[in-house]
């Protein structure tokens, strides 16, 4: 009897509790990474917890086993934030957390914090490259790296990182974000999605669909593929911009004015962010980043590869290392409308060329070999196992 007890004990030991704090589950890759590192978690036999302010995509936390506590961590209210940490230590302690994974700045307060007073291993993933003007900002930033272990998502950001913080290069791991290459699989796609979808989205008959999946905001550069479009306004397209249309209202109003100015209503059209984007990426043709400051990763370059799409993206930034510029995608530069409606061209012209055809399985078999979600699970949990 005593002895089975004692087995049960070490087996509860040996299972690890991993808490992720994110703001929201609401759409986005940070969100997606959390939600697929969880289900890492749970297929590793440990438990899984996330808390955040909550979104549409709870559901998904606890479809793939995790636990979810929903808390107001997306605030930047710093009464609040010092608040959290109260509430995330009491978490650590009843829940018996072992790692605390902090994602993102002001959830990353709180839990840092929650961490040293319960003595829970701290770590984080720094997913962004953030803009400094001033010592308080970049201060504000630091927490960032200030985990046992940094996980910096390309080794653009892990540059950025050892260029603007004072941080000890051995602790950062580079790990890049993956993509579920069994979810965005073309192969999934049948008549009745791409019927759909199309419908879902008013698309005309016959027409090559543009699709640019990135929230409402300036650096994400909506503005530079309007004009662009403009440009080659009389080539046959539809494009699609799909995204947090909510977040920025002023700037999604000035899209729409634009749209309208150029009379391009029936060519151009703004959605909320969609919950199945393998069946959106699925109805493209074209897929787009024209962001115009550089993207720490860019999940749309490998997601829209692994698709089997014809990727065209700015060159800066964490797409430098997924897209291979006339090999898996095409490279433009940033903010230049003309160039970027000049490859759009291109390619609308060559769609059923060979080349391209060659260009959409080399984009696949890149995105399995070099970021695959396995891998990225993989160095992850051996992040964990480091710390515990």
């Amino acid at each position: 009897m005593t002895d089975k007890k004692s087995s049960k004990t070490e087996n509860h030991k040996s299972k690890k509790t991993i808490l992720q704090v994110v703001p929201t589950l609401i759409a986005g890759g940070v969100e997606r990474g959390t939600i697929e590192i969880a289900n890492a978690i749970i297929h590793n036999g440990d438990r899984s917890i996330v808390i955040s302010a909550g979104g549409p995509l709870i559901s998904k936390i606890h479809d793939v086993g995790a636990e979810h506590f929903k808390m107001n961590v997306a605030t930047k209210n710093p009464i609040s934030i010092y608040s959290n940490i109260d509430n995330i230590a009491r978490i650590i302690q009843e829940e018996s957390v072992d790692i605390v994974h902090a994602r993102s700045r002001a959830p990353a307060w709180s839990a840092y914090y929650a961490a040293k007073r319960t003595g829970a291993r701290f770590m984080t993933t720094f997913h962004g490259i953030y803009n400094f003007g001033c010592g308080l900002k970049k201060y504000y930033n630091s927490i960032m790296v200030s985990g046992e272990r940094v996980i910096a998502v390309s080794n653009f950001v892990k540059d950025h990182i050892l260029a603007n913080y004072d941080v000890d290069e051995s602790k950062i791991r580079v790990i890049h974000r993956g993509v579920d290459y069994r979810y965005f699989d073309p192969n999934g796609m049948n008549n009745d999605i791409y019927a759909k979808f199309r419908e879902k989205y008013h698309v005309p008959k016959s027409v090559p669909i543009i699709l640019l999946p990135a929230r409402m905001t300036r650096w994400k550069g909506q503005d530079i593929l309007v004009k662009a479009l403009k440009l080659i306004k009389d080539k046959d397209f539809y494009c699609i911009i799909s995204g947090d249309l909510a977040k920025h209202p002023t700037y999604t109003c000035e899209i729409r004015d634009m749209i309208h100015e150029f009379k391009m209503q029936s060519k151009i059209q703004l959605f909320g962010p969609e919950s199945d984007m393998a069946s959106l990426y699925g109805i493209a043709d074209i897929v787009l980043s024209t962001s115009i400051e550089p993207e720490a990763f860019g999940r749309i370059a490998i997601e829209g590869q692994a698709m089997e799409k014809i990727v065209i993206a700015t060159n800066i930034g964490g797409a430098v290392e997924t897209v291979t510029n006339e090999v898996n995608g095409y490279h433009v530069k940033p903010g230049d409308a003309q160039e970027l409606a000049d490859k759009i061209a291109y390619v609308l012209d060559n769609l059923e060329s060979k080349e391209l055809d060659n260009m959409r399985k080399k984009a696949r078999e890149c995105a399995i070999k070099n970021f695959s979600v396995d891998t990225m699970d993989k160095k992850t949990m051996d992040v964990y196992k480091e710390l515990k």
